[in-house]
């Protein structure tokens, strides 16, 4: 068995190399690939070196391989993780800061940031799928590239590679949630869950078959690391009746959420620019030659569970174990009132023949109209790159609720062409 790791300088590769040794008695590993690319060679050579040395203290046998050379990455390969941040750490700080001087939220996820971080991101994956159907044509394909609901949506229904699981750590950390705030279990825990990445809500919490939904009103404190720490109201949350996603922070709060950015970016930095200085410590600590354990200070970095998310799904596609886990796939009927070829985020239950739907009933209301302009606005943009146009790439910015006034949009475009020229492809 290969796995391969697009993107393996992420300073994150040494929690997935910790995640492939925990399920290695299940899952036999005989190869992991490293890939990266020139652009990021110091990095690379840091980060594969440590993850040599975690991999020796394990014991166990599987070898591991680094490369930039995607074909050889790729060949054979029985599941292709794409972890690969397109632009690299400056493309993120860009979508950050360039929508700021508009007035608008800046993320590398969401909004106008994370429309230009799709934009990089495609011509790229565009070349790593028309590989792996070359050389890997039946691998699984697992996305944490970001924008990932984006990214799995330009993968299924444009790319057409159908073995494409889109994942967030965001879902396990609303079940671990649940699970402490019932005292019990994950694996007691089911969630009515579904949306887009980074734009979905939990409408019901099952506990052992039993609905426990209108207890978990004010037991729910999920913050990440990677957005703001600005809590919704409790009693939003009860007017809501819903537990949103913490990155809906940005369109329920977009006021406040703007005024924690601008402070952020006059002060400390944004995001990307503090995660610049905790990527220069943790690379520091890697380096280190006596080091053969991931640090605690990874942590920091976001991203919590991410390694778990990603390595719990091959083990139960390999062991074809039908455990549920909430993913980025096709509707199917799980969500019933929208459309099946919509890839959401949603329960899917995992077996070897991959993610199967899990039926959940209809969406709230509350929920559909801001999941179909969304989905409209992906669509749009993808459709602009696919036909490299961009007047659709344009309409997709106005029906954004984050996105730009009539009078803001040809200047908010030049400058985020400016800042991605050399990775856009639109023409």
């Amino acid at each position: 068995m290969k796995i391969c790791i697009v993107g393996g300088g992420s300073t994150y590769t040494p929690e997935l190399i910790e995640g492939l040794v925990q399920i290695s008695d299940q899952v036999p590993f005989d190869e992991i690939f490293m890939l990266d690319i020139p652009e990021n060679k110091e990095k690379f050579d840091i980060v594969s070196a440590f993850a040599q040395r975690m991999l020796k203290k394990s014991g166990i046998s599987s070898q591991l391989h680094t490369t930039m050379d995607s074909e050889k990455a790729i060949k054979n390969a029985d599941f292709v993780l794409f972890q690969f941040r397109a632009g690299l750490l400056q493309g993120r700080i860009n979508d950050e800061l360039v929508p700021l001087e508009f007035g608008l939220i800046g993320q590398e996820t969401t909004g106008m940031g994370g429309m230009a971080c799709a934009l990089r991101a495609f011509p790229i994956v565009e070349n790593y799928v028309e590989q792996i159907k070359a050389l890997a044509p039946d691998a699984w394909i697992i996305n944490f590239s970001n924008p990932s609901g984006m990214l799995s949506e330009f993968m299924i229904n444009t790319l057409q590679y159908d073995k494409t699981i889109g994942l967030c750590n965001v879902p396990i950390e609303f079940v671990l949630e649940a699970a402490k705030a019932f005292e019990t279990t994950r694996d007691h825990i089911f969630l009515k869950y579904y949306g887009l990445n980074h734009l979905s809500w939990v409408e019901q919490v099952m506990v052992d078959n039993v609905d426990r939904t209108n207890e978990m009103w004010d037991r729910f404190r999920l913050n990440m690391k990677n957005i703001p720490a600005t809590d919704y109201e409790p009693d939003f949350l009860h007017k809501l009746r819903l537990l949103p996603n913490p990155y809906l922070r940005y369109f329920y709060m977009t006021d406040k959420m703007l005024q924690s950015e601008f402070e952020d970016r006059d002060s400390k930095g944004t995001r990307g620019q503090v995660i610049q200085g905790i990527e220069k410590e943790l690379l520091e600590l890697y380096k280190k030659k006596e080091l053969n354990e991931k640090p605690s200070q990874l942590e920091q970095r976001g991203g919590f569970m991410y390694s778990t998310v990603a390595t719990e799904l091959i083990r139960d596609i390999v062991t074809d174990a039908g455990h549920i886990h909430i993913v980025n796939k096709p509707n199917n009927q799980t969500v019933s009132d929208l459309d099946d070829d919509y890839v959401v985020e949603i329960p899917a239950r995992l077996s070897a023949s991959g993610p199967e739907s899990v039926s959940i009933g209809n969406a709230n209301k509350v929920t559909t109209g801001l999941i179909h302009t969304i989905k409209n606005f992906e669509r749009l943009t993808i459709e602009g790159y696919m036909n490299k146009d961009e007047s659709l790439i344009k309409q997709a910015m106005l029906i954004h609720p984050l996105g730009p006034k009539e009078s803001q949009l040809e200047p908010l475009w030049t400058r985020l062409k400016e800042v991605n020229k050399d990775y856009w492809k639109l023409n």
